[in-house]
């Protein structure tokens, strides 16, 4: 924002705001968050089929 300022101090007013509220040039994919609802549906159609056995793994337990 002090960019925008020092940069534009001296233009009109009109140009200052449009210059602060444009549309950005470049777009971030931000931080990832977890497909709850995907992975959800996924582990359901295992279990539906039968193939949870990997569930009774204890290498990988969370818990323990």
């Amino acid at each position: 924002m002090l960019n925008w300022i020092r940069d534009d101090w001296t233009k009109p007013m009109a140009m200052f705001i449009s210059e602060v509220f444009k549309e950005p040039d470049r777009s971030s994919s931000g931080r990832r968050r977890p497909e709850h609802e995907r992975i959800f549906e996924e582990t359901l159609a295992q279990y539906e089929i039968g193939d949870v056995f990997h569930l009774d793994d204890l290498l990988y337990d969370p818990i323990i």
